[in-house]
């Protein structure tokens, strides 16, 4: 570990440059900043993106992170089935059954990235949204894990969000 501490700030050309972890957290936030900025107007600019920025930032429990993830990773939103979404979203239930071996479910699917968005957005959305806090508690009454009812809810909430932005 030492000789790639050591290693880290020197370059092939051999010029220094100071290792990334080493770089003040000031500039580290404004590039942030920065970013941000650049994306919320690449959304701006475009008509459909800020439409559908709009009504999915109206539900409680999807912040401004989740609303760039959703309008990158899936810009079919509105045109898809809540089934086809879950799946694309990495929320979709698999089925570990074999002959007479009846397995646990597990979720799994293609947007690991987004399934970690919205799994953070369940958690929100479980305390903050009315609607889908007490759908939370009816599952908690049942005894439900709280992974799975996390997960239910982020499902939900992506189902939401269709039904919102699929409208014209």
């Amino acid at each position: 570990m030492p000789s790639q501490n050591q290693n880290q700030g020197t370059s092939t050309n051999g010029s220094s440059i100071p290792p990334y972890g080493q770089q003040p957290k000031v500039f580290r936030e404004s590039q942030i900043r920065e970013l941000e900025q650049r994306i919320e107007i690449v959304i701006a600019e475009a008509e459909e993106l800020s439409a559908k920025a709009q009504l999915l930032r109206s539900i409680p429990g999807i912040g401004p992170v989740s609303v760039v993830m959703l309008l990158a990773e899936m810009p079919e939103l509105g045109r898809m089935t809540a089934t086809e979404a879950a799946a694309m979203t990495g929320l979709a239930p698999m089925a570990h059954d074999s002959g007479a071996m009846c397995g646990k479910r597990v979720i799994s699917g293609e947007g690991r990235s987004l399934h970690h968005v919205l799994f953070q957005a369940g958690l929100t959305a479980a305390c903050h949204n009315p609607v889908l806090k007490a759908a939370a508690e009816r599952m908690k009454q049942r005894g439900k894990p709280h992974k799975l009812m996390i997960v239910a809810i982020a499902r939900r909430l992506v189902t939401i969000a269709i039904l919102k932005t699929g409208v014209p």
